[in-house]
């Protein structure tokens, strides 16, 4: 994030082109081609030499991505255009032909990706419950104890710590992750629009008329906070209860995703709107002891950031979690008088210029 534009040192060409052509070759011209809105070309012109004194010179250009605007704002975003790129031009005919997709280390080696067919990946077995588990349990008996008390409180301070990890860049850069961070919250695939695209035919607490008003709601709201200046900080991406373990008093979160950095308002709500749900599920309204754990919760991590931006973009990041938790199939086990009153507390405050915790009560009346 140092700047609004990427060039690969020499250095690093020299050695990627002695790994993948062989020893011996040597380059000849290494000058900027071009910029245009999304990125730079660099020409690389180099000689190989062969067996038998023979050589051979060869001409590539090497592509770089701005980090800044268009979702590039990460190494992992710049990845997926590039071996997206390099995938297409071998099935479309006529296509300029991809010599390879690379990356390189801190120290200089080189990382070759073009020819990988599938990715995974392989993390730690968490052992413990998720917090899944103790909000179910909740639910059942009504009742919280002291360790469910604590355990609200230890997520608000963990979440605050994480977030005191501001991201340091150039204006350009956090405004570009600023707006990235509200565009991805309601039209990223894995977002409010995808998931409301998994809606199937059928349902009966709302219409696919009032789905696309919610959006557009959502997307005229968005517009208005896309600017409001949070500083971006490092973020978990999907803080709620499934990816939360806790063995004894000790947390491990699970599955960080979506956003390396941005609004810190996303962890908050996404597991606030948890409290908010299974309150309305257990008791009709925000009440009962989820309540009282949303409350820990809030007041928690407020004393720790007093950061009051979060009322301001929280409706950007309520519209992904209230398409979420009325989900059809997601959640099936909730009644549909539920799912309409999650989508009418997020509605409400859509209508709003920021959202008040003391009146979520009222945002769930008609």
């Amino acid at each position: 994030m140092s700047g609004s534009k990427i060039k690969i040192p020499k250095a690093v060409v020299q050695k990627y082109l002695n790994a993948k052509e062989g020893k011996g070759v040597r380059i000849l011209e290494y000058k900027r081609l071009g910029s245009g809105w999304h990125g730079s070309g660099y020409v690389v012109k180099f000689k190989i030499q062969k067996s038998k004194g023979k050589s051979q010179v060869r001409e590539v250009v090497l592509r770089t991505l701005m980090p800044e605007n268009f979702s590039h704002d990460f190494i992992s975003d710049r990845a997926k255009v590039f071996i997206l790129q390099n995938e297409m031009s071998k099935a479309i005919p006529g296509h300029i032909g991809s010599f390879d997709v690379s990356g390189y280390s801190k120290n200089g080696d080189l990382v070759s990706l073009g020819d990988v067919k599938e990715y995974f990946q392989i993390v730690e077995f968490a052992h413990g419950d998720t917090y899944s588990k103790d909000f179910q349990r909740i639910k059942e008996t009504g009742s919280i104890s002291d360790m469910d008390r604590q355990r609200a409180r230890s997520l608000a301070i963990y979440l605050a710590s994480l977030h005191s990890r501001k991201l340091k860049a150039t204006k350009g850069s956090i405004r570009s992750i600023r707006r990235r961070h509200t565009r991805d919250a309601i039209g990223h695939g894995e977002m409010m629009i995808g998931v409301v695209d998994t809606y199937p035919d059928g349902f009966t607490y709302t219409t696919k008329a009032k789905l696309a008003r919610f959006m557009a709601r959502a997307l005229e709201f968005r517009e208005k906070v896309k600017d409001t200046p949070f500083k971006p900080c490092r973020i978990h991406g999907d803080f709620h209860p499934a990816n939360i373990v806790f063995n004894g008093s000790r947390v491990t979160v699970l599955d960080a995703s979506r956003e390396l950095w941005g609004d810190p308002a996303d962890d908050v709500i996404a597991l606030a709107m948890n409290y908010i749900w299974f309150a309305v599920m257990q008791t009709g309204k925000f009440s009962g002891p989820f309540s009282e754990l949303f409350w820990i919760f809030w007041n928690t991590y407020f004393k720790k950031t007093r950061d009051i931006n979060i009322m301001k973009t929280a409706g950007v990041h309520m519209a992904f979690r209230g398409v979420v938790v009325a989900h059809p199939f997601f959640y099936s086990a909730q009644s549909d008088d539920v799912r309409r009153k999650m989508l009418r507390l997020v509605e409400k405050v859509l209508g709003k210029s920021r959202f008040d915790p003391k009146k979520i009560d009222r945002y769930l009346r008609k």
